[in-house]
């Protein structure tokens, strides 16, 4: 069976995951729409692996014309999005047995069974069919001869933090493709995992000279970490304060009022992904940065 015929039959099981916004509740299949007589049961819902199966929703009584049609309307706004994905989705093919396919473990098992396009999106399954975490949407990409799995997040962008005087004032969430569990399964299944963090300051620091930080980011497990990009775990420094190459822990505690920049990769696989970011020192009119983080990348 080729993973566009999987795909079919199983995407929508993905997407839904992806997609609850839309609309639905947990307990409405997005192979159609409630029927609005009572004596109908209903679709069932999507069986999941943490033992649920949406069988135990109760049916809506009195439901109104009103809303049948806008859930008809969230339903077609779901299957737009449904259709949109599986056309960014590569087909792969893989051996199968009893109409039962198995899922790539990995984007190296993507790789050996028909290579990939770094501007798809694939669907993997992280410590295998059957149990532990659902499969999970990644992209894929080759470094250095490896093939790599990247998992992407709503605060790529290029972000701008100003007028926040409060140490950590300016809070911005990261939300990723997947569950926390789903990434942390590929973290904790890879050798190497890192994350790409940058700051750009104008007279904004990153730690004070003494006292607490101004800025920060938050580890998966909600802890405020106590080192930046390129630096190590405990060490309250910037890449270039632990190459020695900056007389401060970090170019921005120069705060001389002058474009400066503190950047480098998290690998310490414990605290990742990021989960938040915080900012502050950008008070005054002069006081300013920028932030970027980049897409979670795990090696094999």
């Amino acid at each position: 069976m080729a993973f566009s015929t999987f795909m079919s039959n199983n995407i929508k099981f993905v997407v839904c995951l992806m997609f609850l916004t839309v609309g639905f509740s947990s307990c409405q299949s997005v192979q159609g729409v409630p029927s609005p007589s009572c004596s109908s049961q209903g679709p069932p819902g999507i069986p999941g692996r943490d033992g649920r199966d949406g069988r135990d929703c109760p049916c809506s009584c009195g439901t109104q014309d009103a809303d049948i049609d806008e859930l008809r309307q969230k339903y077609k706004v779901l299957e737009q999005k449904l259709s949109a994905l599986e056309n960014k989705t590569e087909t792969t093919s893989w051996p199968c047995s009893e109409d039962a396919c198995t899922i790539p473990s990995s984007c190296t098992e993507v790789a050996e069974r028909s290579g990939f396009n770094n501007q798809a999106f694939y669907v993997i399954d992280p410590d295998g069919p059957e149990r532990g975490v659902l499969p999970m949407v990644v992209q894929c990409d080759l470094q250095g001869g490896t093939a790599v799995t990247l998992i992407g997040h709503n605060s790529e962008a290029r972000a701008h933090v100003n007028g926040i005087e409060t140490n950590g004032g300016h809070s911005k969430d990261v939300t990723y493709w997947n569950s926390m569990d789903q990434v942390r399964a590929v973290v904790d299944k890879s050798t190497l995992c890192k994350q790409h963090i940058k700051y750009e300051c104008h007279g904004s620091l990153l730690w004070h000279a003494s006292g607490p930080a101004a800025s920060w980011w938050v580890t998966w497990d909600g802890r405020q970490a106590d080192y930046w990009g390129g630096a190590s775990p405990g060490s309250g420094q910037c890449a270039c304060g632990q190459a020695g190459t900056c007389s401060k822990g970090c170019n921005c505690d120069t705060n001389d009022n002058t474009w400066r920049e503190d950047s480098g990769f998290l690998s310490h696989k414990d605290d990742l992904p990021v989960t938040q970011l915080r900012f502050g020192d950008t008070g005054d009119s002069s006081e300013q940065g920028y932030y970027t983080l980049g897409k979670l990348i795990c090696y094999p």
